[in-house]
């Protein structure tokens, strides 16, 4: 049995510090309930749920959120309206949820209430679950979507480089893909939904809080300041995986999770947007048993590089020779982040993969 308090040992104690600069990642929003659809923002900076007014683009500076012209969005103190206003007084205590939704105030629910006046087009003005008189109003969450980093990805030439993608209106997973290592041209899948793939056959958690400690299997993976998780696959000699295979690193949004799954946690949308962090994919030179720790992991044999990761994404971490060999891989953590899951290959996988290209 895992022990946890070893694996959390230091973890907000050892978390880098690097000043937060006004994040590159900047993301549209959609309501999820009844309504539904695209945030939009009009002519004074009312978040609105449909309409003709252009789709509302935004970004996050610490727990700030601003609209694409640097307006301080804020909920109104008056009303509890949610707007975005150049110069607006007070501030509001914006976060990220672990499945993408906007949060106010720890809180991902929203009132969405029919607009009026004269240029009502049937949208629907948006407010904080502050609001008193809900007549006529519905529960709605917050979705963001359509990610565009500029930060994101590997600034080395020498391992495959990775771009950032967003994250789909229809909120099914989008894909982030890794430069194949050979000039060869190869089609890998950038998912597990054809059904041929390798699942980890050990996932090894380590903690540098206790070196020498050995934790066993898990079918838990621990990626922290302190924890770092060993993965291997023992992959075919028989096709299809006799020629180029890829790494993949699935993460789908933790409401589409299968319940085999349960939930994962994820402290890192804060830290990569503000604080460039995310995790570092590694191929080690050698194989690993259960008995090992974080004193005698392996070296690594190819650093593949951050990658920021962000819910409802698949990314493609790495493509090499399958070969019928043994792999192992170490994911650690960049900048603050934190994630724990339980790898589970269910509907809306979450984990690390390997399949094969054609």
């Amino acid at each position: 049995m895992l022990s946890l308090s070893l694996l959390a040992l230091g973890i907000g104690a050892s978390a880098v510090s690097i000043p937060r600069q006004i994040s590159p990642c900047t993301f549209a929003m959609t309501a999820v309930g009844e309504p539904n659809g695209t945030i939009v923002e009009d002519t004074i900076g009312e978040n609105r749920i449909g309409g003709v007014y252009p789709q509302g683009i935004y970004y996050m500076d610490g727990h700030t959120l601003f609209d694409g012209l640097h307006h301080n969005c804020l909920i109104w103190p008056s009303n509890f309206q949610f707007q975005c206003t150049q110069g607006a007084g007070g501030s509001t205590n914006f976060t990220l949820a672990d499945d993408g939704n906007l949060m106010h105030d720890a809180s991902e629910k929203w009132f969405a209430c029919p607009s009026t006046g004269p240029e009502n087009d049937g949208s629907y003005n948006i407010f904080s679950d502050a609001l008193k008189n809900t007549t006529g109003c519905q529960s709605v969450t917050l979705r963001t979507r359509g990610f565009s980093c500029a930060a994101m990805g590997r600034p080395s030439s020498a391992a495959p480089t990775a771009t950032a993608s967003s994250v789909l209106a229809d909120q099914h997973p989008s894909t982030t893909s890794a430069a194949p290592t050979s000039s060869a041209a190869h089609s890998c899948p950038t998912d597990i939904s054809g059904s041929i793939f390798q699942f980890p056959h050990l996932i090894v958690p380590t903690s540098s809080q206790a070196p020498n400690t050995s934790f066993g299997n898990s079918y838990k993976a621990y990626i922290s300041p302190t924890n770092t998780t060993l993965f291997i696959f023992d992959l075919p000699s028989f096709a299809p995986y006799t020629g180029t295979c890829a790494l993949l690193f699935l993460f789908p949004f933790g409401s589409d999770l299968d319940p085999s799954a349960g939930k994962y946690y994820f402290s890192g949308i804060e830290e990569e947007l503000g604080e460039k962090g995310g995790l570092d994919f590694a191929l080690l030179k050698s194989g690993i048993d259960n008995e090992t720790t974080y004193g005698n992991m392996p070296p690594l044999a190819t650093d593949y590089g951050k990658t920021e990761i962000l819910p409802g994404n698949n990314y493609t971490i790495a493509t090499f020779s399958c070969g019928g060999r043994q792999l192992a891989f170490s994911v650690s953590s960049v900048g603050g982040v934190e994630l724990d899951y339980f790898q589970d290959s269910a509907p809306s996988p979450i984990g690390l993969y390997i399949v094969p290209c054609s």
